[in-house]
Order: C-alpha cells, then sequence, then structure tokens
C-alpha cells in the first residue's frame, strides 16, 4: 500500500473526491506549480477538509516562497551556509506522538556561539525536517513545536531579523500544511521576554493561545509525554545526537529531491 492509499485508509473524513476538485482548481490556476495528490492531502487535512480554506493556504505557500526565499528557497544541502548551520542547530521530529496523536519536534542548539548563529538558514532547515517528515510518513492529526532555550542569549535575538521573523510565522500560521497545535518553549529564561516582545506582534490571537512558556522540561509534560523525549531530557528515547545524526543523513540523503522541490515549486 503507498502513501496516499494509506491516507485515505487511516483517513475516513478525507474524501477522493475533495481532492479531485482541488485538482481540476489546479489545472485552471496558470500561476500556481503542479502537486501530486500527496501533497494536496496534506493541505486539505491541515484545513481541516476544507476546500475553500485548502485553496487559500495553497495560494499562501506559494506566495510566501516567492516572497520569502531567504527562508523558504535555495534548499541546497551543500552550500556552505546551510552545511555550518547543520551543526549549530538541532532539529528533531521525534518517532513518537504526544498523547492527543500529534507529531513532536523538537529544537535547540548545539552551539551557543552567538557568531555562528544563522536564524534564515535554521527556520531554512526547521521547514526541511517538516516537509521530508511529511512526505515519508505522512500526515498527522497536529503538531507540538517545541524549542529548549537553554543557550539561547540576547545575542542571538540580536541577530533574528524582524522582516524574516514576521515571514516565517506568517508562513507557519498561513501557509504551512500542518496543524499547529502548540509552540513551547522550555527551559526558559530572561531572554524569552526578548524574543516574545519581537514574536507577539506578528501571531494571531488564536497561536498566542496555544504558545506556552515552562520553566523546565518537566512542566511540559501535560502536553507531551515525558517518556517519548530523548535521553537528554529524561526521556526513554534516543539522545539528541542520535536524532541528530540521523537528521542529518536525511537531509543530505534527500538533498537533490529538496532542491528539485524549491525549483519546480
Amino acid at each position: 500500500m503507498d502513501i496516499v492509499q494509506r491516507e485515505y485508509q487511516n483517513d475516513k473524513k478525507l474524501k477522493q473526491e475533495d481532492v479531485k476538485m482541488l485538482e481540476v482548481w489546479l489545472e485552471g490556476q496558470p500561476h500556481l506549480p503542479k502537486m501530486t495528490e500527496q501533497e494536496i492531502i496534506w493541505f486539505l487535512k491541515s484545513c481541516y477538509y476544507s476546500n475553500e480554506a485548502t485553496k487559500i493556504t495553497i495560494d499562501n505557500y506559494f506566495t510566501m516562497k516567492t516572497m520569502s526565499p531567504e527562508i523558504l528557497g535555495n534548499k541546497d544541502v551543500t552550500r556552505k551556509n546551510f552545511q555550518q548551520n547543520m551543526d549549530v542547530v538541532s532539529i528533531t521530529v521525534l518517532p513518537k506522538l504526544s498523547h492527543e496523536g500529534y507529531k513532536v519536534m523538537v529544537s535547540r542548539l548545539r552551539d551557543a556561539n552567538v557568531d555562528h548563529f544563522n536564524f534564515n538558514e535554521a527556520m531554512k532547515m526547521f521547514d526541511m525536517v517538516a516537509m521530508l517528515d511529511l512526505f515519508s510518513a505522512g500526515t498527522h492529526e497536529g503538531a507540538r513545536c517545541c524549542f529548549d532555550v537553554t543557550d539561547v542569549s540576547f545575542g542571538h535575538v540580536a541577530r533574528i531579523g524582524i522582516v524574516s521573523m514576521k515571514k516565517f510565522l506568517l508562513y507557519l500560521q498561513e501557509g504551512m500544511p500542518v496543524r499547529l497545535k502548540g509552540l513551547h518553549f522550555f527551559n526558559t529564561t530572561s531572554v524569552m521576554e526578548k524574543l516574545l516582545f519581537i514574536m507577539r506582534p506578528f501571531l494571531k490571537k488564536e497561536v498566542l493561545d496555544i504558545l506556552y512558556l515552562h520553566d523546565t522540561v518537566k512542566d511540559m509534560e501535560e502536553y507531551v509525554p515525558l517518556d517519548i523525549l530523548p535521553s537528554e531530557y529524561g526521556g526513554k528515547g534516543e539522545s539528541l545526537k542520535v536524532h541528530h545524526e540521523r537528521m542529518k543523513k536525511n537531509l543530505m540523503a534527500n538533498g537533490e529531491f529538496l532542491h528539485i522541490k524549491t525549483v519546480s515549486w
């Protein structure tokens, strides 16, 4: 059974006739690229099966990609800046789900040197990791994005471009084909006040309502079972290092595919 058939089998709310209607609609949109059935399913499910909302989100997605090449374009994994970023930031999609059946992404700095931090490259990698997971594992009921703030300093925040932050948060809320169920910042410090000052103007109320600050990783347990977390956080999962190395290999192995998708999309 291929991944598209599995999507229909696992989700009775997902109707093939709705996907076909969207395929017909896409044929009449010369400014949009051709999309596969699997890709249309991502957007339809992320929009809770509303065809009209799906059309808007698809249009948003491609408009944002065109307008935000610094964070969503040029996904050539052989670029020097991208290679360096893979050693600075760790982004992991955990293999097990949350209590509600949501995917959990965990991100943290591997290298705390402020001079090595590149926000645009980090957000580009975040998108690549999330999209590769959709391609390989299929859709899910939602996602909780968890950020370990342990080594984040005021110097890191100062290197975040306001325009880039605005573009990324707009994409996360209105273009990315994922049901965002939570933004979690844990091991928080005083730096969060400055970070939130940058983020808050660009967050819709419904996203502010699912933004959580946790003093420690244990405080996140209500939303993310501790035992599914990497071993560094007291979980039963593999270590962050193992997850990180797997992620790097996955990105490199799929580098050509990611680059082609950037160009063709």
